[in-house]
């Protein structure tokens, strides 16, 4: 849990005058309508602005400093994830100008913009989405794939992939995202069909237990299903764990963020 790790050291970083962290929560959700037209950016360069004018009153000519290069460079960061179309629902950031902590997370849900000046990281409003968002498996299924991402905060940790062989009838595990070399030698979708009726409750309980096993060993708080409702719901079933959500689509051909943003959706 790559997240879970660097909260952890947020939490504990003080710093001492005249060092400070900019803590900035920025919601840069499109589909929010206070966000039309990209108004985030003038809450970014209003946030920016109101540190520059609070700390040009500050005595120390350190802090001055400080802010004028936590500026450039929050400014830098979001421009390249904007670039990289990389902003998604919300930007998380928190940053010293030496860059002795630099904490920058794009997220696939929704924020509230805030900006802070102390000498710790201002956290409330990120504990509040560890409890919302929790470490997650979401599971994508389509007839004889699988794809499984894991997310926190939002944000993709980890994806591996699973297609059933019908030579063994195993589901066989391919770590990273779907490849288009990942069903060389793998089942065909006649075949599949052919057999669905007839090996489909063994098939998904072998599926089943793969999956409980990998949420076991990855502390998985929350589990989700996506996929077709004739799909999803007899999977279900087969469950010792509890389902915190299904979602009746067909995203298995979608990239993870869009999977992501789609899943993560209120």
């Amino acid at each position: 849990m790559l997240l879970q790790d660097k909260i952890k050291r947020l939490k504990q970083i003080s710093y001492e005058e005249p060092q400070k962290v900019l803590s900035m929560y920025l919601n840069t959700d499109h589909r929010d309508p206070e966000q039309q037209g990209g108004a985030w950016r003038i809450e970014l360069k209003n946030g920016l602005k109101e540190l520059a004018d609070a700390t040009q009153e500050s005595s120390s000519h350190e802090e001055k400093n400080q802010s004028k290069t936590i500026r450039q460079k929050v400014e830098n960061e979001v421009n390249e994830r904007e670039a990289e179309k990389g902003l998604y629902r919300g930007l998380v950031l928190f940053g010293t100008a030496d860059e002795d902590l630099w904490f920058s997370q794009a997220l696939h849900v929704p924020v509230k913009t805030e900006f802070h000046w102390e000498t710790e990281p201002v956290l409330d409003q990120l504990k509040q989405l560890e409890k919302e968002y929790p470490y997650t498996g979401v599971i994508v299924i389509q007839q004889d794939e699988v794809t499984v991402l894991e997310t926190e905060l939002g944000t993709l940790v980890d994806q591996s992939h699973y297609t059933l062989d019908l030579n063994t009838n195993d589901w066989r595990q391919h770590e990273g995202p779907q490849g288009n070399d990942v069903r060389q030698g793998g089942a065909k979708k006649d075949e599949f069909k052919e057999r669905v009726k007839e090996h489909q409750q063994r098939w998904f309980k072998a599926l089943v237990a793969k999956l409980e096993k990998r949420a076991g060993q990855r502390d998985w708080e929350q589990i989700y299903l996506v996929g077709e409702k004739n799909e999803v719901e007899p999977l279900k079933s087969y469950f010792n764990k509890n389902i915190d959500k299904t979602v009746p689509r067909n995203l298995l051909n979608s990239d993870a963020d869009k999977i992501l943003a789609d899943v993560l959706d209120d």
